[in-house]
């Protein structure tokens, strides 16, 4: 495929960034209903907290209706889904058609859910294709800078998204690892000071999350 330009870079990075963000979002999401259900609880608005999104939604049934499907809510599932496919579509030649319609399944997934009667379980659809789009990716695209910088920006993502969550330290060195190679493989530039901070938080019995997150967040140059 030749060079890579900087904007084509960029909509492969959020391209791997939105595909993670619903996986792991939806993830939180499916639990968080499915207690919500079973015990008659409105603990939605901690899992709000916890990924940073405003709670416009105001008690447990309307988010259960809203998040997964309003487009018109900037953090809803199908807004990042949304999102994934607009990048997709620009970078269309470069990953592949066939990689490029799981990302559309999933979309016509959270569609199906929303008029469905059984929708936490339908919505695990999305899930499915999500995992389907990057095996697809791994099998099909054969450029590794490509594949690389959209693991890049989906390593980026989950780590973003742990270290809100409060995923266990051994969950997040690991997926810190992980991206740490991409990174170094997709020949972008980052600011190699910021890796070795990071490098040292990580290796303390107590690290400060929100100073990770911030030093990830500037990590890569523009």
């Amino acid at each position: 495929m030749g060079i890579i330009t900087v904007d084509k870079s960029d909509h492969l990075f959020w391209l791997g960034r939105y595909t993670e963000r619903v996986q792991t979002t939806l993830r939180y999401y499916l639990k968080t209903a499915d207690l919500m259900l079973d015990h008659g609880t409105d603990d939605y608005a901690a899992l709000c907290r916890k990924i940073g999104i405003p709670d416009i939604y105001g008690s447990g049934e309307a988010f259960r209706k809203k998040y997964p499907f309003d487009a018109k809510d900037s953090n809803s599932i199908i807004s990042s889904l949304n999102r994934a496919y607009d990048n997709a579509i620009v970078m269309r030649d470069y990953i592949g058609t066939e990689t490029m319609a799981y990302i559309q399944l999933a979309i016509d997934d959270v569609k199906h859910a929303e008029q469905s009667p059984a929708q936490i379980a339908d919505l695990m659809l999305v899930i499915d294709h999500i995992y389907a789009f990057w095996g697809c990716a791994n099998d099909l695209i054969d450029d590794e800078k490509i594949r690389n910088i959209m693991k890049l920006g989906k390593g980026m993502e989950r780590l973003d998204l742990y270290l809100s969550l409060g995923v266990a330290k051994h969950e997040i060195k690991r997926e810190y690892n992980r991206t740490k190679g991409f990174l170094k493989k997709s020949c972008l530039r980052y600011d190699e000071h910021i890796l070795y901070t990071v490098d040292s938080l990580l290796s303390e019995p107590k690290f400060d999350h929100d100073n990770v997150k911030k030093l990830l967040r500037n990590l890569i140059s523009k």
